[in-house]
């Protein structure tokens, strides 16, 4: 009887640092998206203003 209380304690820690690690996730995804268009945003910009640039010479 003691294994299985053991291991139904393991699965239990799994579930909850499962559980944990998907907030974190769920929580982070707004700011990593809005982190990630900025820099694509500045680096199409940075783009645009070399071929501008070269092709202006």
């Amino acid at each position: 009887m003691r294994r299985l209380n053991k291991r139904g304690q393991s699965i239990l820690e799994y579930v909850i640092i499962l559980t944990a690690i998907i907030a974190g996730i769920i929580l982070a995804t707004p700011e990593v998206k809005t982190k990630v268009t900025d820099l694509l945003t500045r680096a199409g910009n940075r783009m645009q203003t070399e071929v501008t640039t070269k092709l202006n010479f």
